[in-house]
């Protein structure tokens, strides 16, 4: 049985001290912090429900030499004379939508961090997707917040539900699964004060790491992490079919203009679809093919509670099987994206055939068997659920009287 791992929060702005009250774990994530800023991660030993003060240190200045260096200077010395500019413009209006479907006690608890945050100039949306009952509607009445009912099963579709209600210039997506530190909303917001960026995407940790699929996903698969220093992406620093690099739906942002303007989500993707994921990666790649500017933010910061069971990442990761292949497909014969056919057949070459190979060799530091076949099974379903989504796109947006979806050209201003 794999040990849990304590997640613990080190602010190193506050000097060397020991971390106590572990008892019960045998090693810690430690998320190492500049007060508000984080620096990276570290997996340290426990020993007597504690962290000794030189373990801790002494990881965190070969973790983080560069940034801690960094952070220090920043405190000490004085900052530097700016030029005295224009008054700046007011921040952006946004609103914050949450797309959920059943699971209240996640809703309530990220409902409750985002009144913690108190940001103002923001309105909160929950979109209730397909609801088979009224908990969420329930949740929602606790809570100064815009209640809206998506009957299209599907995470897109409550997303572009979210977009239509929203009246704020930005929205701001996260799921219902996260909580957001104080200061998300503002952080998020930030980067939309240079007219050219149209997206943004945050800073997503593990809410805790107790059992071994949490483990395995957020420590063997990456998780939802971009890394911890500021990135800008466009079509000429990254190509658009690896929009997945830029970060996750959970924490997520978009001038609410372009949303409109390309009807980012209004697609058959991502979670309750045939198609299981891609609806954020689809979108990404939509603004970064047009000519437009993405930022990742390590200054958002926000939690995500990873899959608890075996079962439900096996799930998940045949999930982002079939959804990213869904999404080049769509790259290929929607787009005329003939980059799709090089990258898919890439990943399934020198990934996912090779995770398997690697586990069925019974390599010691290779992917369990059981998810690296979940995964590939997922690539090869891909083609079926490509078709199923076309069908039940083209079915719904002539339910609404709306034209299936085209590409546009790119608007003359993000502000347009």
């Amino acid at each position: 049985m794999t040990a849990p791992l304590k997640i613990v929060n080190v602010d190193l702005a506050a000097g060397p001290r020991a971390v106590g009250g572990l008892h019960g774990y045998d090693a810690a994530v430690v998320v190492l912090r500049w007060e508000r800023r984080v620096l990276g991660r570290v997996r340290v030993p426990v020993r007597d429900g504690e962290i000794a003060v030189d373990v801790l240190w002494g990881a965190a200045v070969n973790e983080t030499p560069h940034g801690l260096a960094a952070a220090a200077l920043d405190a000490w010395l004085p900052p530097a004379p700016r030029p005295v500019l224009e008054p700046a413009p007011p921040p952006a209006t946004c609103s914050v939508v949450i797309c959920t479907r059943d699971r209240a006690q996640d809703l309530r608890a990220c409902l409750a961090s985002l009144g913690a945050d108190g940001s103002a100039r923001r309105e909160i949306i929950v979109v209730d997707n397909a609801p088979s009952d009224d908990s969420t509607a329930r949740v929602a009445r606790d809570f100064p917040v815009t209640y809206v009912v998506e009957p299209r099963a599907g995470l897109n579709w409550a997303r572009a539900a979210g977009a239509r209600a929203a009246t704020g210039e930005l929205v701001l997506y996260t799921d219902d699964d996260v909580v957001m530190e104080p200061g998300w909303v503002d952080a998020m917001r930030a980067p939309f004060t240079e007219p050219s960026v149209a997206a943004v995407t945050g800073l997503v940790l593990p809410l805790e790491l107790e059992t071994e699929a949490q483990q395995l996903f957020e420590l063997r698969y990456g998780g939802f992490a971009r890394g911890f220093v500021r990135r800008e992406f466009t079509a000429a620093t990254l190509r658009p079919l690896a929009a997945g690099q830029v970060g996750a739906g959970a924490s997520m942002a978009f001038r609410r203009s372009l949303l409109l303007a390309y009807r980012l989500f209004d697609v058959e993707l991502d979670v309750g679809t045939a198609a299981r994921s891609g609806g954020d990666t689809y979108a990404m790649y939509r603004l970064l093919a047009a000519g437009h500017r993405v930022v990742y933010t390590p200054e958002a910061v926000s939690w995500h509670r990873h899959r608890r069971t075996m079962e439900e990442l096996r799930a998940q990761l045949h999930g982002y099987g079939v959804g990213t292949y869904v999404v080049f497909l769509r790259c290929l014969l929607q787009h005329g994206e003939w980059g799709a056919v090089e990258a898919g057949t890439y990943w399934l070459r020198k990934y996912h055939l090779k995770q398997v190979w690697r586990a069925l060799r019974g390599k010691r530091d290779a992917l369990p068997l059981e998810l690296a076949w979940a995964e590939l099974r997922g690539c090869l379903a891909a083609p079926a659920a490509y078709r199923a989504t076309r069908r039940r796109e083209r079915a719904l947006h002539r339910a609404v009287g709306r034209a299936p979806e085209r590409a546009l050209p790119q608007p003359a201003s993000v502000d347009a």
